[in-house]
Parts: structure tokens; C-alpha cells; sequence
């Protein structure tokens, strides 16, 4: 893994690396950092090139911060590390508000090969119908943070949902190995 710096907008963005392959995105929830990704499963997911972002909200990220002034604002700003980073069409994976984040970014119609999110919040002021890509949901059945409201509109919208038992909130960190196992079978599916 090597951790690398690159300026965005006047500040300075963190960013971890590890592995080889697809490229893979990955953006961390308010209180985690990139950090988190790599701990939990940078080693389990083989075949990517992870790149785990430090986004610029939450006390963990040692990315420069800024609040959003507009509602996608941070996918804007994501979209702005993907395109600084040359990558041309990443898996996004992303939690919580980083969940919202991947998903601002998809409606956007920034380009992406696939979307997976755990338990994102905002679901519902997002227009999903703009999503092109195949489209991954996971909930801890736990989840105390994100409601069903959020995973009930993914379902609408005709996108996948697996939910994890015996998982809260960071469903990724509470069950890593299930996690991984989930993303590589919907990855084996969609992605060739």
C-alpha cells in the first residue's frame, strides 16, 4: 500500500493505494477515513487497484476539508480525484455519506463501470433514474443510521439490495469477509 497526496481546488487530497487490476474507488463515511477500507478488506479484494479516498468531511480524513455548498458538491469533487487520477471509468464503492456521494456521482452521469454502496443516506433526494450502471446496495440489518426508506427506494428504482445479518451501519467493517463475498459475486456478474 502506498499513501500519496494530490491537489484538487486548492487543496490537498489523501489517497491510499494498494493492489492491481480494475480500478476500484473507494469513499469512506463521515466518521472513518481511507484508512478503513484498506483494513477491513484491501487484501480480500484482489484483482483491483484500490484507490481509497480521504474525502474532505469527517475528523478521520486527513484530506484538506470543506463543507458542501450544494448537494453534490462532494461527488463533483470526487469526480475531480477520478479525473485527476486519470482513471477513466472506476468501480465506486462508497458508505453512509460516501454512499450518497457514489450516488450523486452516478446520476451525475460521471463516468463508472459500476456503483456499490452501504447503507447510503440521502437515497431519497437523489433522481436514480439517471443511474446507468449496474447498481449495488448493502444494508447491515442493523443499521440504525440509514432507514429502510433509503434501501426501499434503491429496490424501487429496480437496483439490487443484499442485506447483512447481524451487521450495523459500517456493514463492511461489522462483516468484512460476508462483505467481500458479496461485491466479488455481483462484480462476477456485471462486470467482465
Amino acid at each position: 500500500m502506498s499513501e500519496q497526496w494530490l491537489m484538487i481546488g486548492g487543496r490537498r487530497v489523501r489517497y491510499l493505494v494498494k493492489g492491481d487490476g480494475k480500478p476500484m474507488v473507494m469513499v469512506h463515511g463521515l466518521n472513518f477515513s481511507a484508512d478503513d477500507w484498506i483494513r477491513c478488506c484491501g487484501d480480500a479484494l484482489t484483482g483491483f487497484r484500490i484507490y481509497a479516498i480521504d474525502m474532505p468531511y469527517g475528523p478521520k480524513s486527513r484530506s484538506d476539508h470543506f463543507e458542501r455548498s450544494n448537494p453534490n458538491d462532494y461527488a463533483e469533487h470526487l469526480y475531480s480525484v477520478v479525473s485527476a487520477l486519470g482513471i477513466e471509468k472506476p468501480i465506486l464503492v462508497g458508505a453512509s455519506i460516501g454512499g450518497e456521494t457514489v450516488l450523486r456521482y452516478l446520476a451525475l452521469n460521471h463516468p463508472a463501470l459500476a456503483g456499490i454502496v452501504v447503507g447510503p443516506v440521502g437515497v431519497r433526494y437523489i433522481d436514480l433514474s439517471r443511474i446507468k450502471v449496474p447498481l449495488l446496495g448493502i444494508w447491515g440489518d442493523r443499521d440504525r443510521v440509514s432507514g429502510r426508506e433509503n434501501m426501499e427506494a434503491l429496490r424501487s428504482a429496480g437496483f439490487r439490495v443484499e442485506v447483512i445479518r447481524d451487521a450495523g451501519h459500517p456493514a463492511y467493517l461489522d462483516k468484512p469477509s460476508e462483505f467481500v463475498r458479496i461485491v466479488m459475486d455481483f462484480l462476477r456478474e456485471y462486470i467482465k
